[in-house]
């Protein structure tokens, strides 16, 4: 086998019914499914250059060398790309997010995804969306869902193996061509989505109940997406996402990844909707805010959301597809 260099673009995925819990650390098994939507063009490229004369794998990220745990979870999925392939040796990776890091906006799922993909390209792997879906798991639970786009359902599954826990396209993004505000709020998360997500739980009182809703909500997600009922998903969308914020907060110790902004975003689009305007929001494990909205009501939002205080940017895009090879030769 000769590998040769290639690059991939994965997008970062937004959970409408949201990943908090694992069954299996090691291979990040989710305890119940989620749902999610891929953004377009915001995301993660990455560059996979297989290299003999490396004496270990060098991962750069924005320029910086990636942290400890981030390289260990970025040698899990080369290492399993390479087991595949049956190939030995090293790569050197370089990425570049088009989103910050550690603000919640799930930069770790499309650069994992993107690795994924890139790296079973560059090692000669052909593989069905489903194998690198569970490929990009292994470094970013939620990885997994940048993977096919659109909007993806990311089964729980029950194999002791992961075998069966991966994503799949549900809809194609032109299903629903809804429109999608990112609000970035500053400050980088004090605890990780890794962390955060063992201290909850193995601590929360609720947790029980909180997976219970998920599985819950991704029947009721899918059957609003399928028939486009925006009044049916904001119910469900904002209702999940604030019930993994309230069973962070029952953890010890609590999690509180909010800040002013955030909660000022929350009270802005409750009263648009209120109004008549057909938006709504979701928070992932962090400051930041994503809102849904529709094409004649996103330059609606997207005003209100410019005068709120404590908001870096306001970043306007649309679900978009999955991961894919953008390069491809020696």
């Amino acid at each position: 086998m000769t590998a040769s260099r290639a690059a991939a673009f994965a997008p970062i995925n937004i959970a409408l019914v949201k990943y908090w819990g694992k069954r299996d650390a090691a291979l990040n098994l989710p305890v119940a499914p989620s749902l999610s939507v891929a953004l377009q063009e915001l995301g993660s490229l990455t560059i996979v250059q297989p290299d003999a004369q490396l004496d270990r794998d060098i991962v750069v990220v924005d320029d910086r060398p990636l942290d400890p745990a981030g390289l260990v979870r970025a040698e899990r999925v080369l290492a399993a790309v390479r087991r595949r392939a049956g190939a030995t040796g090293h790569a050197g990776v370089r990425s570049v997010n088009t989103v910050p890091m550690a603000r919640g906006l799930a930069s770790s799922a499309s650069g994992m995804a993107a690795l994924a993909v890139a790296a079973a390209r560059a090692y000669g792997l052909d593989l069905s969306p489903a194998e690198l879906s569970a490929l990009a798991r292994l470094g970013s639970g939620s990885a997994a869902r940048s993977v096919p786009g659109g909007f993806a359902l990311w089964h729980a599954g029950s194999a002791p193996d992961g075998s069966d826990s991966v994503a799949e396209c549900l809809h194609p993004a032109e299903h629903w061509p809804l429109r999608v505000l990112v609000a970035h709020v500053g400050g980088r998360k004090a605890v990780s989505s890794t962390a955060g997500m063992a201290s909850t739980a193995a601590s929360a009182p609720m947790f029980e109940a909180w997976t219970a809703t998920c599985r819950a909500d991704v029947a009721t997600a899918r059957n609003a997406i399928a028939a486009r009922d925006f009044g049916a998903l904001a119910d469900v969308v904002e209702c999940n996402a604030l019930r993994m914020h309230a069973t962070m907060l029952w953890g010890r110790p609590p999690l509180l990844y909010w800040q002013p902004a955030t909660v000022a975003v929350i009270h802005a689009v409750r009263q648009l909707r209120h109004e008549g305007t057909e938006c709504c929001f979701t928070i992932d494990a962090g400051a930041s805010v994503v809102i849904l909205a529709t094409a004649q009501d996103v330059r609606a939002v997207a005003e209100v959301l410019g005068e709120i205080a404590g908001i870096d940017e306001v970043i306007e895009t649309r679900v978009g597809p999955g991961a894919r090879v953008v390069e491809s030769g020696a």
